[in-house]
């Protein structure tokens, strides 16, 4: 990966597939759909520890390394999502669960109830929500089930908006997430190798 400071920073990766791709080739419990799940809430919680809030989650701009993909490229991790585009990114004073709305840039998730404004970092959280429920519809497209509880909290980051001009608390933070899919990444995979022994 390279940088280049000439006038607007530009950020060089090498090319890593879609996450549409990693789920369709990688995908075969839902422990990996929950694995990808906590890598996007880890990478979202990092930012935002750094006072930096995205903008623009979704889909498109996450992408994922196979392993062949870690063989042409020494610095990719295999099976390793990274969030890219940083274009509409903003570096704020305040961190998460202090800062009020700010106008949002235009983005590729349509905004609840055609709201303008967002808690910066709640909004990165409510599109987290979408692209987890877009990974749950390819995840399911072949048969595959989906477990309720991944449902549950993609809802959950989707939350219920109030249009908060304040802090938001529509929704939890990316932390709170990560900690959540910790522990639900925990219990799946110790539940699926207790029926696996049975």
């Amino acid at each position: 990966m390279e940088m280049y400071r000439e006038g607007h920073p530009l950020l060089i990766m090498p090319y890593l597939r879609d996450l549409t791709t990693c789920l369709v080739v990688e995908a075969r419990t839902p422990a990996y759909l929950f694995d990808m799940f906590y890598q996007l809430a880890e990478g979202i919680e990092y930012l935002h520890s750094l006072h930096i809030a995205h903008m623009d989650v979704c889909h498109d701009n996450f992408v994922a390394a196979l392993p062949q993909d870690a063989q042409s490229h020494p610095a990719v991790v295999p099976r390793r999502v990274y969030l890219i585009d940083f274009d509409t990114s903003k570096q704020l004073t305040l961190g998460p669960g202090a800062h009020s709305a700010i106008v949002l840039p235009p983005t590729q998730i349509t905004p609840p109830h055609g709201l303008t404004h967002f808690d910066p970092y709640s909004w990165d959280v409510h599109c987290l929500g979408h692209v987890f429920e877009d990974l749950m519809q390819t995840y399911s497209s072949d048969g595959k089930r989906v477990p309720w509880i991944a449902r549950r909290v993609a809802r959950w980051l989707i939350g219920n908006e109030r249009g908060c001009h304040t802090a938001c608390r529509c929704r939890p933070t990316a932390r709170q997430v990560r900690r959540v899919l910790s522990a639900v990444r925990f219990l799946y995979t110790s539940w699926a190798r207790t029926r696996t022994l049975m």
